[in-house]
């Protein structure tokens, strides 16, 4: 027969136990889905069509907000409006046309049309809080020797700097290639633009830009001036925004007669996730319309694709093509450049 202490122990136990499991069930969101299935786990953000959702089962999953039709969450979910302000709700019901929030407090439920929902748990850079931070770093290099010598190196990278109301974005670029101890390309670019958001949309700011490149008899290429653009699409799945400015353009040249002209600006930044998130498809341009001389355009385009890998690496594939109407006598005025490139994102 078993003793009082030990009944007493056994008992004590078994409430142990249940602290240890159902606090940590009761504490779980619920996710209840349009088939009728219940997912618990850990509410995260909602943009541009899916809920991340943490789950010990299958890590964080990303769900189609379309096949969801109730949150329940164990602490209240910030949502953002289409008007930025931020209601805290612990319930959501969705429907293909309403979305029906229970705010915290004595005010009863709220519905919105599906358009007026912009964010759940929105990052903290987006409520006026902190910055984010992204960027890419590509780098390639070759060594080959034996009946030909040849080394290339290639280098690119971007910084995009994002606050609420801010944006700073860096870019850079190195290419030195020698065969058989022959420079074959030496060239080089340095930009950096400034944004500030005076409504949702639309920015203004400025630029400075530095290039060089040796077999184009080009020393230093430095522009510089104000800019004005328009955001049309600012998420991970899909980027798009234009700008254009009056530049000041100086050209020092090795040979050549130096140059120094006004021009018309412009910029075009677009990248789209496919295929949930296979590849990226980007595009990026610049260039420079000289006011003084109709023929001298700059252009240039970055053109490719991402595919992330694992770690935040990443392989592309890109053709880049520069145009200088501008360019001297015997330089080229259009180059192409395929690359393969492994680097990282971030």
């Amino acid at each position: 027969m078993c003793s009082s202490k030990s009944i007493i122990r056994l008992i004590c136990c078994c409430f142990y136990l249940f602290g240890l499991t159902v606090p940590q069930t009761l504490l779980a969101d619920e996710l209840i889905l349009n088939n009728g299935s219940r997912i618990l786990g850990t509410v995260g953000k909602k943009d541009n069509g899916k809920l991340e959702f943490k789950t010990d089962f299958a890590g964080t999953i990303k769900v189609n907000w379309t096949e969801i039709e109730e949150i329940h969450a164990d602490k209240p979910m910030k949502v953002m409006l289409e008007d930025e302000s931020i209601i805290m709700t612990s319930v959501i019901r969705n429907t293909a046309e309403v979305v029906t929030l229970e705010p915290e407090g004595d005010a009863g439920p709220v519905s919105l049309a599906q358009a007026d929902l912009k964010l759940i748990n929105p990052e903290d850079w987006r409520l006026g809080k902190g910055y984010k931070l992204t960027g890419h770093a590509n780098f390639a290099f070759e060594r080959q020797r034996g009946n030909t010598d040849k080394d290339e190196l290639d280098v690119d990278g971007d910084l995009t700097w994002r606050r609420l109301h801010d944006r700073f974005i860096a870019y850079g670029e190195l290419e030195h290639d020698k065969n058989n101890n022959k420079k074959t390309a030496d060239n080089w670019k340095l930009n950096g633009k400034y944004h500030r958001f005076f409504t949702k949309k639309w920015f203004y700011g400025g630029i400075v830009g530095l290039e060089s490149d040796d077999f184009a008899d080009l020393n230093l290429r430095a522009i510089a001036g104000p800019l004005i653009g328009y955001q049309f699409f600012e998420s991970k799945p899909l980027n798009l925004s234009t700008e254009i400015g009056l530049m000041r353009v100086h050209e020092d040249f090795e040979e050549e007669s130096d140059n120094d002209y006004t021009a018309l600006g412009w910029g075009i930044n677009f990248d789209k996730y496919l295929f949930d998130e296979f590849m990226q498809f980007y595009h990026r341009q610049t260039g420079l319309f000289s006011f003084q001389d109709h023929s001298d355009i700059v252009w240039d385009t970055w053109t490719g694709l991402r595919f992330p890998l694992v770690y935040g690496l990443v392989a592309s594939t890109e053709i880049q093509v520069e145009y200088d109407g501008g360019a001297v006598e015997d330089a080229d005025d259009l180059d192409t450049t395929y690359k393969l490139k492994l680097g990282y994102q971030w």
